[in-house]
Parts: structure tokens; sequence; C-alpha cells
């Protein structure tokens, strides 16, 4: 497993969104948080994961901090 060790926020106003959907899934356990998301096209995920994020709760309270800046602002 491979944890997320460090975030480095950059308030950087240009995203390329993509066009299109992919699928992703969320594994919740006792000490750990992992985030997976698919090839697009991949709706029955069967081609492997395309990215993975792992999360202890440290940093799951660091990276709730910069959604809830995302979420709130106007």
């Amino acid at each position: 497993m491979a944890l997320l060790g460090k975030i480095l926020f950059e308030n950087i106003d240009k995203i390329s969104p993509r066009s299109g959907e992919v699928i992703g899934d969320v594994i919740i356990g006792k000490e750990y948080l992992q985030i997976r998301t698919y090839a697009m096209g991949d709706q029955e995920r069967e081609r492997g994961s395309k990215q993975n994020i792992q999360f202890n709760k440290k940093m799951a309270e660091e990276f709730k901090k910069i959604l809830e800046q995302f979420i709130n602002q106007p």
C-alpha cells in the first residue's frame, strides 16, 4: 500500500476537465481510506485500477480542509 505522504496545495485556477465519466470506488477500513478510479469506459472495473490514492486519518483530515475550501467557495 502506498499512503499519501504530503499534499501540495496549488492555488491555480486552470484545470483542464476531460469529457466523459469514469467509475470510482471508495474503500474505508479502520485505519485507512482508499479511492480508486478506473479507465474511461471500464464500467465493470475489469481492466484494473487506473489511479489509486490512500489516506491515513491525518492526511484525510488535511484533505477534508481542502475539500471544505472548494465546497464553500462562491
